[in-house]
């Protein structure tokens, strides 16, 4: 694995002030232009380490804008894969054929006219500041700390919206779908490879902290890594599109009631077993900060759910739940990976990746633990390891019975 010394330096608190004052400078001029002559009042600037979002109130319209620095991730620019502030402020920051808002904008409209998934549709894209509706209405992480019990029902309505993405997706769908490695592994497997090593941002860490905390990321990626390169990609190959960006805070319901709507798609390959391995993934790190008894209830209602599933699958169930928990396992680290490499106090991120970023240790050691199980055992045997480290519950840690009846 490569040491810090070879990657760019990451920018520090100052210059991602910086460059997130830069954004929302971004999105005023380009609802200036959107909306000329109309009165415009700007909400909070808020973040999950993949883009800028601001609310904005044009008039009688509530908008959502989003914008990406150079048309990147925002975690990529803030570690310096982009160059420095003055290099990055001095660029386009809206780029043909590689521009992330510019490809999301595009997502968001072959969706919407496919009429599966609920989406919230572009109003607007101009000099990579992408403008949609602003959805009102409590997200699937608010329902699941409000009502863990839930979660069976509440993910099969989920998985059953995008059902026609996950088989029988639209032509102009697949097209839009992200490009892949040559070994059609969905991106968040095909990034552990390539950058396994994750990084500690300074401002976050101090003293000992650092080199436990590092020591414990980098057995973590190196685990990880190796068993993503023994992933079986065929898994992958006979399924659809994944809607990809399946984070809780990325379902909402709406006010109006009816589907809920899906927010920042990341299209790519694996289809179902993508979608279902980063909604699990991000349920880890939600459940990893959850007072005790919603704690139980999401692991009860995880484990539920994926027996339920398990069950429909018959005999091809053991290759889908390995892949969906190695998919897990990738979203969790990518997920730390990103949080501990950005600027402490500066991004605003969800309270969930917030909370972890405080005290990775929790959802770094359960990940761990998972990680292990699966390389070195059965997926039934790593999935039930996890969801009693998860639970801290006793007795979860050998196969129920209902999972037993499946593995046979």
């Amino acid at each position: 694995m490569s040491g810090a010394a070879h990657f760019p330096a990451l920018w520090s608190d100052q210059e991602a002030t910086r460059l997130l004052e830069c954004a929302e400078d971004k999105i005023a001029a380009a609802v200036a232009r959107m909306r000329p002559g109309v009165a415009v009042t700007f909400g909070p600037t808020a973040s999950g380490g993949s883009a800028v979002f601001r609310r904005v109130q044009a008039g009688r319209e509530t908008l959502c804008a989003t914008v990406r620095p150079r048309g990147a991730a925002l975690s990529t620019v803030l570690r310096g894969d982009h160059g420095d502030l003055p290099t990055v402020l001095a660029g386009s920051w809206h780029r043909d054929g590689s521009d992330l808002t510019v490809r999301e904008a595009d997502q968001l409209m072959a969706l919407a006219v496919h009429g599966g998934p609920r989406v919230a549709a572009p109003v607007a894209v101009s000099a990579g500041v992408m403008v949609t509706p602003w959805v009102a209405g409590p997200s699937l992480a608010a329902r699941l700390w409000e009502e863990p019990a839930a979660l069976p029902d509440l993910l099969g309505a989920l998985m059953g919206q995008l059902s026609s993405v996950h088989h029988d997706p639209a032509r102009r769908v697949r097209l839009l779908a992200s490009p892949i490695d040559s070994r059609g592994l969905p991106r968040v497997v095909a990034d552990v490879v390539r950058e396994p090593a994750g990084r500690l941002h300074p401002s976050r860490w101090a003293g000992a902290e650092v080199e436990s905390l590092d020591a414990l990321t980098r057995s973590v990626a190196g685990e990880l890594a190796r068993l993503v390169t023994g992933l079986d990609s065929s898994v992958f190959a006979r399924t659809g599109v994944a809607f990809g960006g399946l984070a809780p805070e990325h379902v909402l319901y709406p006010e109006d009631g009816g589907r809920p709507v899906l927010l920042s798609p990341a299209l790519g390959p694996g289809g179902d077993i993508t979608d279902v391995g980063m909604l699990l993934g991000h349920l880890h790190l939600s459940a990893v900060g959850a007072a005790p008894e919603a704690r139980a209830r999401l692991v009860d209602g995880t484990d539920a759910w994926l027996r339920r599933q398990l069950a429909q699958l018959g005999g091809r169930w053991r290759g889908w739940l390995s892949a969906v928990l190695t998919i897990w396992a990738a979203t969790v680290y990518d997920r730390l990976a990103t949080v501990l490499a950005l600027p402490a106090e500066v991004v605003p991120l969800p309270p969930v990746l917030a909370e972890v970023a405080g005290d990775p240790v929790p959802a770094l050691t359960v990940l761990d633990m998972l990680v292990r199980s699966l390389r070195r055992r059965d997926a039934v045997t790593a999935l039930n390891a996890a969801l009693a480290a998860l639970s801290s519950q006793p007795g979860l840690a050998e196969p129920s019975p209902a999972r037993e009846s499946v593995a046979s």
